[in-house]
């Protein structure tokens, strides 16, 4: 008599030997985000360190400390939710690591920390990481199962919650010792500016200029600084297949398209939608949390849909909203309404109308939404 097996998803089959399992796009996962953390240890840590200017080696030490502790109190966390759900079936340790599959249970932790201010309260940290972990993925049945991304969860929970505290935390010892870095991170600073001020030498000159912004040595959260860090990790996904490269391809596309116009109004040139994509966390959401195989739709055109409307919430809640990032918001946004886009889009391409109605329509539909949004932040501009 055969027997089925029962898992949880994400599933994934492959012709080849090398087979894509879950576990080697977990590993992926990992060896890409190994260039954000070597530029996050060397900017947080050993600049910190040779410039001289901490007060003791735990604060010069502290990344470094939340690097390691996220991910190991996501997997504890996880482990005993696991324990408490499944107590009944659990007669050993390694039962209790069977149920699920808790390697990967350190990467919500890991990608919560990296979207945190360096500073961050190590309290603040430990409650945001509980409750991306319990409300944004164990309640919905663990791993495979979330409809959101846990780690932004967590996030977004801190930044409503906790934003009072999260301000000056994003400076190390060396940037708060730089007058120019007094508005910390650059769209904080903007959030303060008004219009007749928002100019290059108002926003970007202060940083030393916009190379610095791609370097990654502007003050930020531990993993979102560095453009070209991120995309050297993203460039890996892609290649290897974890991503698809149209959601960072399109989501970045429509934020710089967006902020180009929108940059008119106040004389800003190219430099300010270079500006816009290169601050915060807009590469790193658009690569790696965006991007997540769980919460992301599943069809090419639902992706670009998902991507094109992150964009505009992006634009929407940095300019309007009073939240100067706007990355996490957006995302968990449209975690909600990822699933109907794509169940949406398979059902057009199984009645036969994506190819001949859907797709001219869809792209008119999006140019036209995107050119009335941004007219409409203009004249929201005045």
């Amino acid at each position: 008599m055969e027997k089925f097996l029962v898992s949880k998803g994400p599933y994934l089959r492959s012709a080849d030997e090398n087979k894509r399992t879950t576990s080697k796009i977990m590993l992926d996962v990992c060896i890409a985000l190994l260039p954000v953390i070597l530029l996050t240890i060397y900017k947080n840590v050993i600049k910190v360190f040779i410039s001289g200017t901490y007060t003791s080696v735990y604060q010069a030490l502290y990344p470094l400390l939340l690097i390691i502790i996220g991910p190991i109190f996501s997997i504890l966390l996880e482990l005993l939710c696991l324990f408490i759900i499944h107590k009944e079936e659990i007669n050993n340790f390694k039962d209790l690591i069977n149920i699920e599959k808790t390697e990967f249970g350190g990467l919500p932790g890991l990608f919560f920390v990296l979207t945190c201010p360096p500073y961050t309260p190590l309290w603040i940290v430990l409650i945001g990481i509980a409750v991306g972990e319990v409300v944004g993925k164990m309640l919905f049945g663990g791993f495979g199962q979330n409809i959101f991304n846990p780690a932004l969860v967590g996030r977004a929970f801190i930044a409503f919650t906790f934003s009072n505290y999260l301000g000056a935390s994003y400076l190390s010892p060396l940037e708060a010792s730089i007058d120019a870095y007094a508005g910390a991170t650059p769209l904080t600073f903007y959030s303060k500016l008004d219009i007749a001020n928002i100019t290059y030498d108002n926003m970007v000159s202060p940083y030393g200029g916009l190379l610095n912004f791609f370097l990654g040595m502007t003050p930020g959260a531990l993993g979102e600084t560095s453009a070209l860090a991120i995309l050297i990790g993203g460039i890996y996904l892609a290649i290897k297949r974890v991503i698809d490269y149209r959601i960072p391809l399109v989501y970045i596309g429509v934020v710089f398209i967006t902020t180009f116009f929108i940059g008119l109004k106040v004389d800003g040139g190219i430099w300010y939608p270079t500006y816009m994509i290169l601050s915060g966390g807009l590469f790193f959401g658009a690569f790696f949390m965006a991007t997540e195989p769980v919460t992301s739709p599943k069809t090419p055109l639902a992706r670009v849909i998902f991507a094109a409307f992150l964009g505009v919430l992006t634009v929407l809640f940095r300019i309007i909203g009073n939240m100067p990032e706007g990355v996490a918001t957006a995302i968990v946004t449209m975690n909600i309404f990822g699933l109907a886009i794509n169940q949406y889009v398979i059902k057009l391409r199984i009645s036969g109308k994506l190819e001949k109605r859907f797709i001219p329509g869809m792209v008119v539909m999006i140019v036209l939404f995107i050119t009335l949004f941004t007219y409409t932040i203009v004249f929201a501009l005045n």
